[in-house]
């Protein structure tokens, strides 16, 4: 029963049940937080039978350091409450618990800002996979969807290019991949196995990759390859910041990105200076509050005119702080992650 996956996901139930009820918190967490696989590990034919099976818990690595001196102890407990969760099973044991390290591979996902991200690729490439199973298996017309295929393909190829990847799909256009199926495979049912296959590890590693920021930068930064630059660094610094030296390196970046961008939209003969005073190139303030009254202009945008402003005066506060810890750092970031965002939108770079 113990190979049934359905029998198995009671057991694991009813085991989680048994650690939360009794109030090991610490524990059941561990536990709940987990994967979890069962093997079998051997079998002994005395009085009917019995078989034996490992559980494998497969932890994060550094959950796995921290309890690394208690180790054997929360095998142990965690055996006695399998044991007493399987109480029902006949001729079925487990006669063992394992922890098992596993680091889990990281993606720096800011390698493709302004491009996509891991839910724009993830579903880009179902969108790929999903095309040429319908093309090959009497469904689309390769003529109706091929212009679309190619723009989605050369969007993934340089996305996993970016990030390091090599792409498994070598057919950029569907009349390619009509000459390999039509070729070698004669069924359906084997062009869907092959398709299946031909994205299935580089998914499962995306798929279990952190996702990016909580902040995003949405909008299209081409032709602004130095504020793209810009926020690369800032997001490689925050990942790496731990101590106050190094979160108030992540605020000078902040507020060097944001001159960068009132360099990159504010025109002197344009955007007059709201006090005529002679701004200076790293003004940014002043800069950018030119902008937004004459990008902005009118009764109709006013609450955009207070939004900006707010925006504003939030990163440049953040950005001159003697002190910062990690979530001053992680607040200046998303302040002008958002400030892109909002000048870019105006810029009608969406």
């Amino acid at each position: 029963m113990l190979e049934n996956p359905e029998e198995i996901r009671k057991v694991i139930y009813t085991t989680g049940l048994l650690l939360k009820a009794d109030g090991n918190i610490e524990l059941y967490q561990l536990f709940n937080n987990s994967e979890i696989v069962f093997e079998k590990a051997g079998y002994d034919n005395w009085n009917g039978g019995v078989y034996f099976f490992t559980v494998f818990l497969i932890i994060d690595v550094e959950t796995f350091v921290k309890n690394r001196e208690r180790i054997e102890v929360i095998e142990a407990e965690l055996l006695a409450a399998f044991e007493i969760g399987t109480r029902y099973l006949e001729g079925e044991e487990i006669s063992r618990v394992q922890l098992v390290p596993k680091a889990h591979p990281k993606i720096d996902w800011t390698k493709t800002s302004g491009i996509t991200t891991k839910a724009g690729l993830l579903r880009d490439i179902s969108f790929l996979k999903n095309t040429m199973i319908s093309v090959s298996t009497g469904g689309q017309r390769i003529q109706e969807i091929n212009d679309q295929y190619k723009q989605t393909f050369n969007a993934t190829n340089k996305a996993l290019q970016r990030l390091g990847f090599q792409n498994p799909n070598q057919y950029s256009d569907l009349w390619d991949w009509y000459g390999k199926w039509s070729s070698d495979f004669s069924t359906y049912r084997e062009r869907r196995a092959f398709i299946r296959d031909l994205y299935a590890s580089l998914t499962k590693i995306l798929e279990d990759t952190e996702d990016a920021e909580t902040v995003t930068v949405t909008v299209d930064l081409t032709g602004w390859e130095r504020l793209e630059r810009s926020i690369n660094e800032i997001r490689k610094r925050q990942s790496e910041a731990e101590k106050e030296e190094q979160f108030q390196v992540i605020g000078l970046l902040c507020r060097e990105t944001i001159i960068t961008l009132a360099q990159s939209v504010f025109v002197e003969g344009k955007h007059r200076i709201l006090d005529d005073t002679k701004v200076s190139k790293t003004d940014v303030k002043r800069m950018l509050e030119a902008y937004i009254a004459v990008e902005l202009a009118g009764s109709s945008n006013e609450t955009l005119r207070k939004y900006a402003r707010a925006t504003l005066e939030l990163a440049n506060e953040l950005t001159h702080k003697r002190t910062a810890t990690k979530r001053d750092g992680s607040l200046c970031s998303i302040a002008t992650l958002s400030l892109i965002n909002f000048i870019g939108t105006i810029e009608g770079r969406i």
